[in-house]
């Protein structure tokens, strides 16, 4: 399963008032100490979107980030580089062979906590991409931590989502293995730039809602 996506955008990006203006309301914000950034989450009832900025650069550019390519990543409206990253949750059963990765050990998680990371995210013009800490969806986490998801404005469960790659950029093996082995669907095409698109159920006759960015 998807876990979530995040995507990195300016420090408070105009796609926080984006999400606002469609509706969204704001499940969480987090700051990520020793890794230089903070978020702001949106919960559905299966998977979340995360917008993601770098708030200290110096500290995302340490050694014990800088693999991670958070800060070359947050550059992406001037480099060829991309702005995503994509979270599964367990175990890619379907995979013919194993996603090879790496242990990322960022100092806001708990001593001996890791994140594999997938070594095809090395290239930054990949998405990052990593087995997410987390086991279950949004809508099984405690009231506290999820709140209404997005009930209140009419929306369920991510029902599709398309990730479109630019022509520099075709899509490594582990991002193909896990547009074949995740739900909700991803599916993968190219064009002319870095593009997201997210359908989102609609609840008691309210119509699905795409969400598209950069917008």
């Amino acid at each position: 399963m998807i876990d979530h996506i995040f995507m990195l955008i300016d420090p408070e990006g105009p796609e926080i008032g984006q999400m606002e203006r469609l509706g969204l309301t704001e499940t969480y914000r987090r700051t990520h100490p020793g890794q230089g950034t903070r978020n702001v989450c949106y919960c559905f009832d299966n998977m979340f979107l995360e917008l993601l900025w770098v708030d200290e650069p110096d500290t995302a550019r340490s050694p014990a980030i800088k693999r991670t390519g958070l800060y070359e990543r947050s550059s992406w409206r001037s480099r060829e580089v991309c702005p995503f990253g994509i979270a599964w949750r367990g175990t890619l059963s379907g995979a013919e062979t194993p996603i090879s990765t790496w242990a990322f050990a960022p100092p806001y998680l708990p001593d001996g906590m890791t994140i594999a990371v997938a070594d095809d995210g090395d290239d930054v013009r990949q998405p990052m991409m990593f087995r997410s800490p987390g086991s279950t969806p949004p809508s099984d986490w405690p009231l506290e931590k999820r709140g209404e998801l997005q009930h209140g404005s009419g929306l369920g469960a991510v029902q599709e989502i398309v990730l479109t790659l630019p022509a520099w950029a075709s899509p490594s093996e582990t991002l193909k293995t896990i547009a074949a082995n995740c739900q909700p669907r991803l599916t993968l095409t190219q064009g002319n730039a870095w593009h997201l698109v997210m359908r989102i159920a609609g609840l008691e006759g309210r119509s699905d809602l795409v969400i598209a960015v950069p917008d």
